[in-house]
């Protein structure tokens, strides 16, 4: 079959530096070309990226890439004139899928996308939707990664129920895979806590430091580690979150090296690291992060809030340690993370039970849910369902 994938304007594919998104879309396109079905990625263009119309097998068109702002209303808007100059790009395709805000309004109508040639049209949501699902309602498909999403969707459009596919986002096991034997953490040296994502306030990174702080004041020596872009444009919560952060850490050396894109040096991060924290408690801002999967396929069990997005992989006391969210959630939080470090055994079973978790989530494994339900909505379009 032939695949459409249309990334949003402000993110460009690997290797140039990606968001979350751009990089799962990004390999499983290569898986899907690597299988036989041409696959062409539209998106933005930067300077990191090899020149040329094919990347890694994959049919690259390139549109400027746009700077993300600091209001994201007038990111939205900017999204409308970058989608309508994707829409004159679009080739020939069985399956069309896209994030991008506005492409699936302007594709709204049976005779737009039959004139645009795009095939089934698949809007992929990962974040949790916030009102504009009304604008999606001539989509054949919306394809997402939690149920709480999947609720969130039908919930707000009920009429789009029966069109929502779920279909969790894929770690790279290639990549991100355990150190064997893993170093267990000792008394003569500092623990290693680390995050990996963007240094943003929704991420809950201010309740993890001041956990921190609370750690250091019991005894034991514990680093902190907080991996990922911090600037606006990347998606972070700029330089007074930072100063927030650091404020929170007063004397301790709280570590901020910046984002890392290359996907070996992440892994390194995270096998080097002793515990990991993922403590978002954006309960309408999450969908289902790669970044504790990537944590786990490693062998550290994380330790997240009680979010139903984790939900179908990461489970309390079995393959991570959930916190308890609201009045009371710092003394949750450094309550897990001590007991986490305390516990060798603890550790040990959490770690194989991660890693087996994480595995269910392999790229082949995700591109194959995909192509199975590609092929079932080119079924659907094909007997006249959903095209209204």
């Amino acid at each position: 079959m032939h695949i459409t994938i249309v990334l949003g304007p402000f993110k460009p594919p690997p290797p140039a530096p990606s968001g979350a998104i751009e990089k799962v879309w990004w390999r499983l396109a290569a898986t899907f070309a690597r299988r036989g079905h041409p696959t062409t990625v539209v998106g933005p263009d930067h300077p990191d990226l090899p020149r040329g119309d094919s990347i890694n097998g994959i049919r690259f068109v390139r549109l400027p890439l746009l700077d993300r702002g600091s209001s994201v209303k007038m990111d939205i808007v900017r999204d409308f004139g970058w989608s309508r100059s994707a829409r004159a790009l679009l080739p020939q395709a069985d399956v069309t899928v896209t994030n991008c805000f506005w492409l699936p309004w302007i594709l709204r109508s049976p005779r737009r996308r039959e004139k645009a040639g795009v095939g089934v049209l698949n809007m992929h949501v990962q974040r949790f939707p916030k009102g504009q699902m009304f604008l999606y309602g001539g989509v054949d498909r919306i394809s997402t990664v939690s149920q709480a999403i999947v609720d969130g969707i039908a919930g707000e459009r009920p009429a789009l129920a029966d069109r929502i596919s779920l279909i969790g986002n894929p770690v790279d096991l290639e990549v991100f895979h355990p150190l064997e034997p893993r170093e267990d953490p000792s008394s003569d040296r500092p623990i290693r806590i680390l995050y990996t994502g963007r240094i943003h306030p929704e991420k809950g990174l201010h309740l993890l430091v001041e956990a921190w702080q609370r750690l250091l004041t019991r005894g034991r020596d514990f680093q902190l580690r907080l991996v990922g872009p911090a600037g606006q444009g990347d998606g972070g919560g700029g330089p007074d979150y930072v100063r927030r952060l650091m404020d929170l850490a007063g004397e301790a050396p709280l570590e901020l090296p910046g984002g890392v894109s290359d996907p070996t040096a992440l892994a390194d991060e995270l096998r080097a690291a002793d515990l990991y924290c993922y403590p978002s408690i954006a309960a309408k801002g999450e969908a289902s992060p790669v970044a504790p999967l990537e944590a786990m396929a490693c062998g550290l069990p994380p330790v997240v809030a009680d979010l139903p997005q984790y939900s179908a992989y990461i489970q309390n006391d079995r393959t991570g340690l959930v916190f308890t969210r609201g009045d009371g959630e710092v003394d949750s939080l450094t309550g897990a993370l001590e007991r986490l470090s305390g516990d060798p055994s603890l550790r040990e079973r959490l770690s194989a039970a991660a890693i087996a978790a994480a595995s269910r989530y392999g790229i082949e494994e995700i591109a194959d849910a995909y192509l199975e339900d590609f092929q079932e909505s080119i079924d659907d379009l094909r007997k006249g369902r959903h095209r209204s």
